[in-house]
């Protein structure tokens, strides 16, 4: 089982930007719900739910980008972050990075 977190949990550990995540209070499975088929150009019903949360959201930018840093792999990539689904959010990955992200310092052992 794995354990689902949103950002919020993460940015009180970390030097983030300011400001109170919209997730902050709510259950994380809100942002793991069934994804829309990565070629439907409309999200799921869950999925527009969290996009709804994160629409106004003061720390989306920093969400979105931070979910990118760290997933290596596309697979990796799920739910909702930073105001983006799942299949947008690979294929961001995909366009920035190929299929992984390049070696970052601390990242892990060469």
């Amino acid at each position: 089982m794995t354990l689902k977190l949103t950002n919020a949990k993460l940015l009180a550990w970390s030097n983030g930007p300011a400001g109170v995540p919209a997730c902050r209070e709510l259950d994380p499975e809100l942002f793991f719900t069934e994804a829309s088929d990565a070629s439907a150009s409309r999200p799921s019903p869950g999925e527009r739910t969290a996009l709804a949360v994160c629409a106004g959201c003061p720390v989306r930018d920093w969400c979105l980008e931070r979910d990118l840093e760290e997933c290596s792999v596309t697979s990796r990539i799920v739910g909702v972050r930073g105001g983006m689904r799942q299949a947008d959010r690979r294929a961001l990955h995909v366009q920035r990075y190929g299929r992984r992200a390049p070696y970052r310092a601390g990242a892990g052992d060469e």
